[in-house]
């Protein structure tokens, strides 16, 4: 008869995936619950735009730049929230044709090189931030500096190095087939 293992004796992958879970389950109910309200409040403020503009002839003067904006917000976070369903742009030609002990290993590569990519891309946004910071722009009509709107790209940049860090482990832990 199997014995259960204690919580001492579990296997070494269990445990990093305990420690992964909660952190996994908090990032997709921010970028769930972001998306959700972002494209409730870009239908909501086009509606009234549009309600405004045909039969009062006039508009909210903000209103455009922050649709804008939120529809960068939004696609930027699904972004992360597709990398996590695994529904993201792969090139997988290479994996179809190893043989099966060695596809494990060619998708721990690519995911680490993916992890290293989006660093990268994080590293590169902070510092366009950076400098859009120190020029001191502002968005007219929203009143708004510039670099806050464009904080999406290194959030949603470590966002993708911490979903395909998730995805690393997931992989090294996974059983082979």
């Amino acid at each position: 008869m199997p014995t259960r293992k204690s919580h001492h004796q579990q296997e070494p992958g269990h445990q990093a995936m305990r420690l992964i879970r909660p952190v996994d389950r908090v990032l997709s109910y921010l970028e769930e619950g972001f998306v959700v309200l972002a494209l409730a409040v870009m239908v909501i403020l086009a509606f009234i735009q549009v309600i405004m503009r045909d039969f009062f002839s006039i508009g909210l003067v903000w209103a455009d730049e922050l649709l804008r904006h939120l529809v960068l917000w939004t696609g930027f976070i699904a972004g992360s929230m597709v990398t996590k369903q695994g529904r993201h742009i792969a090139i997988d030609v290479m994996s179809r044709t190893l043989p099966k002990n060695m596809r494990k290993w060619n998708e721990m590569i690519l995911t680490a090189g993916a992890i290293l990519f989006s660093a990268f891309l994080f590293k590169t946004s902070l510092h366009f931030v950076a400098v859009e910071k120190e020029y001191g722009q502002m968005s007219a009509p929203l009143h708004t500096p510039l670099w806050i709107m464009e904080l999406v790209f290194p959030i949603t940049f470590a966002l993708l190095a911490i979903r395909f860090t998730i995805k690393l482990v997931e992989i090294y832990y996974r059983k082979e087939e």
